[in-house]
């Protein structure tokens, strides 16, 4: 009888020892819960938020987590409808996995400013968030009068800021024009002036091409010869030849330094000529008009400028 009892504690002792362990076992692992299994084929989503009852205007964190297979993606779940929910702020994160699923979480940041319940996305059907009024039940429904207006002091109009700022536009406008306007001849270069003797030729041959010789008219032929000369004459040498007269010019040129003693001759003998013809009335035969026209050519070739020469080019500045 003494035998069993002592193996009844001894059995009794035993099972206390395999209960401790068990908890000094529990302890060390902890008691956390084991990850259920998920399917490695298919979308899995969960949620979870914060809050479901909020007042006007309360911020709510919802966090949507998506397990999917590696090979697939997913596309977080667009969440927001005019007042009723009113999307704030949306972050998105992938985080690691060993099962060979992707996990994604994306955290929505939301409110609402309309009272009474919403849905707050068509792809969670039992998720809904209740929106109440931040007033006391018994707050009056009146809507108070607006305050008066209060005037900002030291503040400038913006009308004005606008004015000084067109003013500053256009002065700087006109200063750049003005500018461009004083400097338009070096910004611009002209073309040089024609030479005179360029000028006479063409007019020479203008006179030929009129048949005047042909048609024996020696009055027109020597009034034009006459003033293509007279024109020459003033661009060459700076004479006011088309207003004087023969002696006048003749005068002028005799102490030029430019012309020889022969060439003032045959400018004399010319224009004395034309006079003639001009104001008594001669008539000189073609071969007379020819050798004029002839002459006065040679006159022109033989005194024109060549512009290479540094002497002409300072009579030409003078």
């Amino acid at each position: 009888m003494n035998t069993d009892k002592h193996r009844s504690k001894r059995k009794t002792s035993a099972s206390v020892c395999v209960h401790l362990w068990f908890l000094f076992a529990v302890a060390l692992t902890g008691c956390k819960e084991q990850e259920k299994p998920l399917p490695q084929d298919q979308l899995t989503v969960e949620y979870t938020i914060n809050q479901q009852t909020i007042h006007v205007g309360d911020p709510v964190e919802l966090v949507v987590t998506a397990y999917y297979p590696t090979n697939n993606t997913f596309t977080p779940p667009e969440i927001g409808r005019k007042k009723d929910i009113v999307l704030l702020n949306r972050n998105w994160e992938k985080i690691p996995r060993e099962d060979g699923l992707t996990q994604a979480e994306t955290h929505y940041s939301i409110t609402s400013f309309r009272l009474g319940d919403h849905l707050v996305s068509t792809n969670f059907p039992d998720l809904v968030l209740h929106v109440e009024s931040a007033l006391e039940a018994d707050a009056s429904s009146k809507i108070a009068d607006i305050k008066p207006i209060h005037k900002l002091h030291g503040r400038i109009p913006r009308w004005i800021w606008i004015v000084l700022g067109t003013a500053a536009v256009a002065f700087l406008v006109g200063l750049i024009s003005s500018k461009l306007w004083k400097n338009r001849a070096t910004l611009i270069p002209t073309a040089p002036p024609t030479p005179p003797h360029i000028l006479a030729f063409r007019a020479l041959e203008k006179l030929k091409g009129k048949g005047l010789l042909e048609k024996d008219e020696c009055n027109p032929f020597y009034t034009e010869l006459s003033l293509i000369l007279r024109g020459y004459l003033e661009g060459r040498f700076r004479l006011n030849a088309p207003d004087e007269t023969t002696e006048e010019i003749v005068e002028e040129l005799s102490t030029s330094p430019e012309l020889n003693g022969n060439q003032r001759n045959i400018l004399q003998d010319f224009m004395r000529q034309a006079d003639m013809v001009k104001f008594a009335k001669g008539h000189p035969d073609r071969s007379t008009m020819e050798s004029a026209f002839g002459t006065t050519k040679d006159f022109i070739n033989e005194t024109k400028q060549d512009r290479a020469d540094p002497t002409n080019q300072a009579n030409q500045k003078k």
